[in-house]
């Protein structure tokens, strides 16, 4: 180990260090400007030289998950920085990976001091000895924390009692914590009734805010207003909660059986019938079909004009006379020039983009690690298909039933009994389908590491996503877009920006992170 020669700390030159996570349930938790102040008095009282302010709004509690932080450690080994000046250990590190790697190099006299607004640190074995035990309080107090916020959860949800944003048309009793109807129950039930008699998603949001349907969210400085979307709106028809059933934290609670003054908005049977309206299709069975397929149909989206309206997808006639996929931006006010854009730059941009698509051991590390993270609110997004999709078999083979008892009524000459015959298949594929899916996602919830792709299937799908790409037609052009992405953006100079869905995001952001980020968006 280097011997560590006594520094002048007027001499090092100090980057600040700010955090402040939303997963912090301590309120006295300074927030990051008061932070900030409290640091910059110090270095003034000192006469320390701050030469950079970080803020980072992430959680310290597990390692690999703060882009801010370790890009600093990375420049003090560059030699960007000789210090590091910060309000509170905890502060600086929650976990014991990311505390021996500031300890390490402490002692290899790669970071040559630390200055902290609420402690005392000094640079030799004692001091290094107390910082290590602060790092080790910090995550001890944390792991406590979490712990005892779970059992007070599943504890409280056992009585039925739950946390988070209200669902719309009810409210929480401040006092039991018990849902109750609101002055927007009548709206929203009115919403499933129209949503079983097939009305659309856009339609019954319309319906929704005009009649001032809302809800409220509390945190700790304020209240936020919600009002429905089209994505909440479709969430919330996949929601068991409205008859009684509240998927939540692991566990599914029978509201009805646990808190008697429980009003449920529907019964299960109408729960049932939507969920068969979602997953009601068969596939090769579509009476309709679009003449001429146009790929990445509402997908594409301009960048110059940052519209929420999706670029227009079509054939434009270019002046040799040829006609070529092109994507226009309609916006009345957008200065894009000129308004078209031809569909080759779009796929030509992804296909070199897929091209670097490199997967390390670090990156894929990275991943993991995200992932793991966040498996928890997958398994919740699951639990809730499952029921969604329980809801809509149940349904299905109620018809099924039905249609089978009425071919009593007819000969089998008859054209009638011939209608309900292919009606009846129809159904039963439907359901098998389900059953099949469900299937897979009990597998997902019973063995939760089916979630994470290993890394030899996540090599062979970076490997082979940009042949796959250019060799296929418009229809698999289309649908290999819409795995890998959430939507993309192109600016005037024909260069897009990409939305990645999981698991490509946090891949990306893996990458991102190895090579410094470079030409990645």
């Amino acid at each position: 180990m280097p011997q560590v020669k006594p520094v002048n700390p007027q001499s090092l030159r100090y980057v600040l260090y700010a955090r402040k996570s939303t997963e912090d349930e301590n309120r006295q938790v300074r927030s990051i400007d008061d932070q900030i102040r409290d640091c910059q008095k110090l270095a003034q009282d000192q006469g320390l030289k701050v030469v950079a302010v970080l803020k980072e709004s992430k959680s310290a509690k597990k390692p690999g998950q703060r882009q801010v932080f370790a890009q600093m450690l990375s420049d003090i080994e560059g030699g960007k920085y000789d210090a590091i000046l910060c309000w509170h250990p905890d502060r600086l590190c929650r976990n014991m990976l990311e505390g021996g790697q500031i300890i390490n190099m402490l002692d290899e006299s790669v970071l040559k001091d630390i200055r902290f607004h609420s402690h005392q640190f000094s640079n030799d074995a004692n001091g290094k000895m107390l910082l290590g035990m602060l790092f080790v309080f910090s995550k001890q107090y944390s792991d406590d924390l979490s712990d005892k916020v779970n059992r007070g959860v599943q504890g409280n949800l056992a009585e039925g009692k739950s946390a988070g944003t209200p669902k719309l048309g009810y409210t929480r009793d401040e006092v039991t914590a018990h849902y109750q109807p609101n002055e927007h129950f009548d709206a929203v039930k009115e919403a499933w009734r129209m949503r079983v008699d097939g009305e659309s998603l856009v339609t019954i949001t319309q319906y929704m805010l005009d009649r001032g349907v809302q809800r409220t969210t509390k945190n700790i400085k304020r209240q936020r207003v919600l009002r429905p979307t089209k994505s909440t709106v479709s969430n919330m028809f996949h929601d068991p909660f409205y008859y009684g059933v509240l998927v939540q934290s692991g566990q599914e609670v029978n509201l009805r059986e646990l808190n008697s003054s429980f009003v449920p908005m529907i019964d299960e049977e109408t729960y049932n019938a939507v969920q068969a309206m979602t997953y009601g299709r068969v596939k090769g069975m579509q009476d309709v079909k679009r003449k001429t397929f146009y790929p990445l149909h509402g997908f594409v989206f301009c960048d110059v004009c940052r519209s929420d309206r999706h670029m227009v997808v079509g054939k434009n006639k270019t002046g040799s006379g040829k006609y070529v996929l092109s994507y226009r931006c309609d916006n009345k006010t957008c200065i894009r020039s000129p308004r078209s854009l031809r569909a080759k730059y779009i796929f030509n941009s992804l296909y070199d983009r897929l091209d670097k698509l490199v997967l390390t051991d670090d990156a894929y590390e990275r991943y993991s690690a995200e992932i793991d993270s966040h498996i928890g609110d997958k398994l919740e997004d699951i639990r809730g298909e499952l029921q969604s999709k329980r809801g809509a078999v149940t349904h299905l083979t109620k018809q099924i039933k039905e249609q089978s008892l009425s071919l009593a009524r007819h000969s089998e000459t008859s054209p009638v009994y011939a209608v309900i015959i292919d009606e009846v298949s129809k159904l039963t594929i439907q359901r098998s389908e389900l059953e099949t899916s469900i299937k897979k996602l009990q597998e997902k919830v019973d063995r939760p590491s089916q979630i994470k792709l290993s890394k030899d299937e996540f090599l062979n799908l970076i490997k082979t996503a940009a042949d796959k790409m250019r060799a296929g037609s418009a229809v698999e052009k289309d649908a290999l877009c819409r795995i890998l992405l959430l939507n993309l953006r192109v600016d005037n100079q024909k260069i897009a920006s990409y939305h990645w869905r999981e698991p490509f995001a946090t891949l990306v952001k893996a990458i991102e992170v190895q090579s410094g980020g470079a030409g990645w968006t």
